[in-house]
């Protein structure tokens, strides 16, 4: 069986379990996590990672930003060395430098997965941003250098060619998720008909605070509405007041694991992200979480914005306001929770259209096949 390297710079943070979810469902590869620094809170790994540093101390972190730079670590990539893989899978654009210097050391071809970062960026906005750097310097050399780069969207796609991405090299994969941990019991008597459900970080770009508003406006005609959010972030106390100030009911969780995140799918009558532009060019590259919440029965409601309308079938699974526009969200989460043969519609064909475009054992087969495709087409393997 060949072995892969799954790359990313912190090895894995808890936000990111779109990538182990992924890594899990592989077949005929074997992987090996590799990174620079662990990540707090992480997710847990079936298997170690081999790590450039193997904490957050100062020293660490000055080792990483080093070799950000300069690619040059030989310990390290000798101890990669000896896994033997034949391909490196590297997510996201800010581990450009670091992908490419572990792949030109151990002579293998790489793939590059763009997630929503350093592509989606003017070069004067990622110049004013210290930890992008790298991804400038070595930009070029990763556009010549790697085989294939992944998209998870092709909002993501679009951006990438803007941003001078190759053409020929770049493709979407939608990465799908594991539909035997979403699947919905069958009796609604958990539905409580008035929830609104948020998961997600507390950043400004996921428009929490967008759907505080739209929450005030649906309760004006529906009182009994009221609205959990999960998720942790530095725009929490920012939304708290907000929902104080506003008098929403609102119930914050902070974040949960995924187990508890299905529970409140099964409780919930409608999920609501609002994401949304920042002037930084900040935005959703996709939103797996839109996938979950209808494999749950869940309608999703949403502004028409990133990736998120490939997330769902607009007017159908879900509903899609214009973007920045909280009073046409309050519409869209008032239909869903007033209008119970929609709502009903909505529910089974959000369960059928994610189980034909997104599961991830389909999806991951079908990476495998770039994988194979990738490693013949490179001259050069791992001894």
């Amino acid at each position: 069986m060949n072995r892969v390297l799954i790359f990313a710079e912190r090895m894995l943070p808890s936000t990111q379990t779109f990538i182990p979810i992924q890594v899990n469902a592989l077949k005929k590869f074997q992987p090996q996590y590799v990174g620079l620094v662990p990540a707090q809170p992480g997710c847990t790994l079936d298997t170690p990672p081999i790590l450039l540093a193997n904490s957050l101390s100062l020293r660490s972190r000055i080792r990483r930003e080093a070799y950000r730079f300069t690619g040059i670590a030989p310990r390290y990539h000798a101890r990669i060395r000896k896994i033997g893989a034949k391909l490196l899978h590297a997510h996201f654009a800010e581990g450009t430098s670091a992908a490419v210097a572990i792949s030109a050391a151990l002579r293998i071809p790489m793939i590059l997965h763009l997630r929503g970062g350093g592509e989606m960026q003017s070069d004067e906005e990622l110049r004013r941003l210290a930890f992008q750097l790298p991804y400038l310097l070595w930009r070029r050399r990763v556009w010549a250098h790697a085989s294939s780069f992944l998209c998870v969207s092709d909002f993501i796609r679009q951006k990438a060619l803007s941003a001078g991405f190759p053409p020929d090299k770049v493709r979407v994969h939608y990465t799908g998720i594991d539909l035997s941990r979403f699947t919905p019991s069958d009796s609604l008597a958990g539905k409580d008909k008035n929830m609104v459900l948020y998961v997600g970080r507390l950043v400004p770009y996921k428009g929490a605070d967008h759907l505080v508003r739209a929450m005030r406006i649906v309760r004006q005609s529906y009182p009994e509405a009221h609205l959990v959010v999960i998720g942790a972030g530095p725009f929490l106390p920012a939304v708290k007041g907000l929902a104080d100030e506003l008098r929403v009911p609102c119930q914050f969780l902070g974040e949960q694991p995924p187990a508890m995140i299905r529970s409140w799918l099964e409780r919930a009558t409608v999920f609501c992200g609002p994401s949304l532009t920042l002037p930084d060019g900040m935005s959703e590259a996709f939103g797996n979480v839109f996938t979950e919440a209808q494999a749950m029965g869940v309608p999703v409601v949403s502004y028409r914005h990133g990736g998120i309308p490939e997330t769902m079938l607009d007017g159908e699974t879900g509903l899609l306001a214009n973007e920045g526009d909280h009073e046409q969200l309050a519409t869209h989460i008032l239909r869903y929770l007033t209008d119970d043969g929609f709502w009903s519609r909505s529910r089974q064909l959000g369960m059928k259209w994610v189980r034909e475009h997104f599961d991830v054992f389909t999806q991951t087969a079908k990476l495998e096949s770039i994988y194979d495709e990738v490693i013949a087409s490179h001259p050069v393997h791992a001894s």
